[in-house]
């Protein structure tokens, strides 16, 4: 259907998916005419001037068809994304057992003396030319489950007021609501006060280390809740006991993540073109273009 898609009057049908789909468009043009300083607005005069097409009801069926198919795409993506994680966490188990209760007997070290513990700070934000660098600058809300994001990052000046870390090292918030939260530094990095950070040394391979210690988080929570404000203590963390397998046995399955790890990102990548193929979509179909 070409041109402009008609809005509907109250007594014409409508077909509930095409509604949803029209209601999602809706929310994204509210949230790009809001306005606000702190906190993003939209009065109710702006928000009655918004207008839903609603074509004949075959119409929205067909249209609302065309969006269902291209959701199912993404979600199975989605899908795929989440099994590969639970295929590495099931790989763990088989090769190593659960590492919390280390059933082979595997030889158990501290943390302390498997590399190096580290909890990080903030640069000053009341000196100059400390942020907005080409260094990340990581804070709990960056930290993925696998790789970390970076929402800041700060210059080489304000990294030498912080602590840094090497790609690799394993990153973990220590305090407030998000304890337990974990990431694996995807380059060097600075990172702030509420997260520890693990830098492996020559007896741990960088991806085991970081996929154990995943299975600690319980451990972590529980132990750093026994405040009103949680809190793990480096003290504490660094006293953390893992095991520690053969290296031979470590690289085997870090060569499985390096392989999931690729996957992942082709598979990010092609959900990221499916993402604008929808947005593109249903953009069409409101137009009347679809």
């Amino acid at each position: 259907m070409q041109g402009q898609l008609p809005t509907r009057s109250s007594e014409e049908p409508v077909d509930t998916r095409y509604l949803l789909y029209s209601m999602l468009g809706l929310s994204e043009k509210i949230k790009e005419n809001g306005s606000g300083a702190t906190v993003k607005g939209i009065t109710q005069a702006k928000l009655s001037q918004f207008e839903i097409p609603f074509p004949p009801l075959e119409e929205q069926k067909r249209i609302a068809a065309i969006l269902d198919a291209s959701e199912a795409l993404r979600a199975k993506r989605w899908q795929a994304l989440k099994e590969l994680d639970t295929f590495l966490q099931a790989t763990f188990l088989h090769m190593f057992g659960d590492p919390v209760t280390n059933p082979l007997g595997w030889e158990v070290r501290t943390l302390e003396e498997l590399g190096e513990i580290r909890t990080g700070s903030t640069p000053p934000s009341k000196m100059e030319g400390m942020f907005d660098g080409d260094i990340p600058f990581v804070t709990p809300s960056d930290l993925e489950g696998t790789w970390i994001k970076n929402s800041r990052s700060v210059t080489e000046t304000g990294a030498k007021k912080s602590r840094t870390v090497e790609k690799g090292a394993t990153l973990v918030c220590c305090i407030g609501a998000t304890i337990g939260k974990m990431g694996k530094a995807a380059t060097f990095s600075a990172f702030n006060q509420q997260i520890n950070s693990i830098s492996w040394g020559n007896s741990v391979f960088n991806s085991f280390g970081f996929e154990m210690f995943k299975f600690f988080k319980h451990k972590i929570v529980n132990d750093g809740t026994s405040t009103t404000l949680p809190i793990l203590k480096k003290s504490l963390f660094q006293k953390i006991s893992v095991p520690v397998p053969p290296l031979a046995l470590q690289q085997q399955f870090a060569a499985i993540v390096e392989s999931v790890e690729r996957q992942k990102v082709a598979m990010k990548a092609h959900l990221a073109e499916l993402d604008d193929l929808f947005g593109s979509l249903q953009q069409r179909a409101f137009n009347g273009e679809l």
